[in-house]
């Protein structure tokens, strides 16, 4: 062997008891930056779950059809206020998602049979026997949750519930064609909460809180007349206190508003399905698209924390080798693992941001999917009325437009 060969084996030896050296001393941070180089190691997996649907439960007696009860769903809350800057939420998805989720969740609860009329609605203004109303909290194709609330017309709270679930790859597999959708199982849920206290009132309570719906509705455009036939407790509680006759002439005309405003209504019922409609292939792609992003983009977080956290770690090593060295031999080798470290920190913030690139793919799929509502033509006895803007801004046109039918009809003799 020659004196060059001696040298190299020698060094390579000599290397070879430094490294060994500086990981087998006593210290936490190169135990915490071994284990989790030994980590990387391992794939990332994520969770798998079931598509089965759950089923949707159908009242235990048929129910009389004057106690069915008429449920308005307002269109949930986008929740935009409670995500901040690191959240992958696109504003034009959200409010397309607000009148979705509310859409589908109405079409479930007409299946059950549980109830009377259901009626997606823009806001609280629409006088029904029962409102779920409800705030997004995430959505983001792998993970729903809701806040949902539901209080009938008397003002009373039925319940108040956080619904979440997380879906898994094979909600989204194409040749699945049997799958609804991958959310569908949160609906039935509600649904099926909302029968169970149902179930618990009776009859009789249904047709009170009926009855104050119609009342709440004739106070609405005759105070005046309306207000000693309704009475409200310290929490805002509403109760009958005596009721109109039947033929009482006020109480007439103003049911005869009442059901030009269910026409009108339903109108809007017809916009929030066509939406819904529309929406749903591309909104059910975005999803897929969404999911696969979320995860991908997990994964990487992941990888990138653990390459970071493992790259700091290595770093602390080195430095605590050249801290605790002896001889020029130790503090190279303290310089040699402190370099690594810093190789694989930057690895560990490529990987952050290739993550974000997938997040920033969501936003542009995403800018396609906002909300569109066509001008209203109401053709009236003596005039045709245009409404414009938002479906919100309508109804509020359409509501000042039943208050001045209803005053020219009750001026006339």
């Amino acid at each position: 062997m020659s004196i060059a060969e001696l040298k190299t084996k020698v060094e390579t030896e000599l290397y070879t008891m430094r490294v060994r050296f500086i990981f087998q001393r006593p210290s936490k941070i190169v135990a915490l930056a071994l284990c989790l180089i030994a980590g990387q190691a391992t794939a990332a997996v994520d969770k798998v779950t079931s598509s089965t649907m759950m089923t949707l439960n159908t009242p235990s007696r048929a129910y009389p059809v004057e106690t069915l009860l008429d449920v308005g769903i307002p269109t949930l809350n986008d929740g935009l206020y409670l995500t901040d800057e690191d959240d992958t939420v696109f504003p034009e998805v959200r409010y397309a998602e607000a009148i979705y989720f509310s859409n589908q969740l109405g079409k479930v609860l007409e299946k059950s049979g549980a109830w009377g009329a259901i009626r997606v609605t823009p806001n609280n203004d629409v006088i029904m026997d029962l409102y779920i109303t409800g705030t997004i909290n995430q959505s983001d194709g792998e993970t729903m949750d809701l806040d949902i609330i539901v209080t009938d017309s008397s003002g009373k709270q039925w319940f108040k519930k956080r619904y979440q679930q997380t879906t898994g790859k094979y909600a989204y597999d194409r040749r699945l064609k049997s799958l609804g959708d991958p959310f569908q199982n949160l609906f039935i849920r509600i649904a099926n909460d909302l029968l169970s206290y149902r179930e618990k009132i009776t009859d009789a309570r249904a047709e009170e809180l009926r009855t104050i719906s119609e009342l709440r509705f004739a106070r609405h455009f005759s105070p005046e007349a309306f207000d000693k036939y309704i009475d409200e407790d310290r929490k805002g509680i509403l109760t009958v206190a005596r009721l109109p006759a039947e033929n009482d002439s006020i109480l007439m005309r103003v049911r005869k508003i009442r059901e030009r405003d269910y026409l009108y209504v339903d109108t809007m019922q017809d916009y929030y399905d066509g939406f819904s409609q529309q929406m749903h292939l591309a909104y059910q792609d975005f999803r897929r698209a969404s999911y696969d992003s979320v995860v991908r983009a997990r994964q990487l977080n992941q990888k990138g924390n653990k390459q970071i956290i493992t790259g700091i770690g290595a770093i602390l090593a080195g430095i605590y080798g050249r801290s605790q060295a002896r001889t020029s031999i130790a503090d190279d080798a303290g310089t040699a693992t402190a370099a690594v470290g810093g190789f694989v920190l930057k690895a560990g913030l490529d990987s952050k941001n290739k993550a974000a690139e997938f997040n920033e793919s969501v936003a542009e799929m995403g800018s396609s999917l906002e909300a569109e509502i066509a001008p209203q033509v109401i053709e009236l006895e003596d005039r045709t009325v245009t409404l414009t803007g938002t479906v919100q801004s309508q109804y509020q046109q359409w509501q000042e437009l039943l208050g001045k039918i209803y005053q020219q009809e009750r001026a006339t003799p």
